[in-house]
């Protein structure tokens, strides 16, 4: 099975990604008129002036390419093109999971009515919610739409014992006598993709450990929104600074994690992300507060 991965256009790309929208919109003008101003205009001016831009490549190179914004809460993509089978399904999902993670619950496109295009998005849960007349000279389109599973982090449940036992290597057994304080799972829908827990190691201190990610959800920048999770639980429960082991995929979000005033300390094996909270022991606290 080929397999290929996706990541945004390069300036490098510019040559194969035009001549991948150039074969697949080929005569095409009139049913997707956005193909033929990008192609004036070149992927690469679409990038420098904003637009996002995802290529899919494999060992033999580039094999297609998307476009996809955020619209009014809604994530739209267009420009769809693979010079390779299974590049487009790849592409689809890319865009699917790009607006989950910035919180979007639904995505469009627009497509030719009575298209191949159609048939090949019915197949992945795309279903028509408008038809639009066409212009002079261009054919009508439909609209069509994908509702996506709500992508969040909550409070772990009974029924997700087995799954984080699978994610963690703990011992599920507790987790179904139960909710154990501290622990939340990333949830897809129904479907348990990730785990975290927090606990307080010593007076006002947390210990963040995780964030366990379900290989599929890994390298999209979950990990510093699940330590947020864990955060808001430690300084909820009168906690005054939060930690977090270092690790490869924390390394590959430092920039974000410090915007959220996670900061690396330490080295090596001992390395850590701490997090100073606002809150103050509980012991310290008047009955009130």
């Amino acid at each position: 099975m080929q397999t290929f991965a996706v990541r945004p256009f390069q300036a490098d790309d510019s040559a194969a990604g035009d001549g991948v929208l150039a074969t697949a919109f080929a005569g095409a003008d009139a049913a997707f008129p956005e193909a033929h101003d990008a192609r004036t205009l070149g992927l690469a001016r679409l990038a420098q002036t904003g637009h996002r831009v995802l290529v899919a490549e494999d060992a033999a190179g580039l094999a297609g390419v998307v476009r996809w914004r955020e619209e009014e809460g809604l994530a739209w993509f267009d420009l769809l093109a693979a010079a390779r089978a299974g590049a487009g399904p790849v592409l689809v999902r890319a865009v699917e999971r790009a607006a989950q993670d910035g919180g979007l619950r639904l995505v469009r496109t627009r497509v030719p009515a009575g298209s191949r295009c159609a048939g090949f998005l019915g197949w992945r849960g795309y279903v028509p919610v408008a038809r639009e007349a066409g212009a002079a000279g261009r054919a009508p389109r439909l609209v069509l739409e994908k509702r996506l599973p709500l992508l969040t982090v909550r409070e772990q449940r009974r029924s997700d014992a087995d799954a984080i036992a699978a994610l963690t290597g703990e011992d599920p057994w507790p987790f179904t006598q139960g909710q154990r304080p501290g622990w939340f799972v990333l949830a897809d829908g129904e479907r348990v993709a990730g785990a975290v827990a927090v606990r307080e190691a010593s007076r006002g201190t947390g210990e963040a450990r995780g964030p366990w990610l379900a290989p599929a959800y890994r390298g999209r920048g979950l990990e510093a929104w699940m330590l947020e999770r864990a955060a808001l639980y430690a300084e909820t429960n009168g906690m005054v600074t939060v930690a977090a082991a270092a690790s490869a995929a924390l390394d590959a979000l430092r920039r974000e994690l410090e915007e959220r005033r996670w900061f690396r300390e330490g080295q090596g094996a001992a390395a850590f992300y701490r997090k100073q909270l606002t809150g103050r022991p509980l012991a310290e606290r008047e009955p009130w507060a």
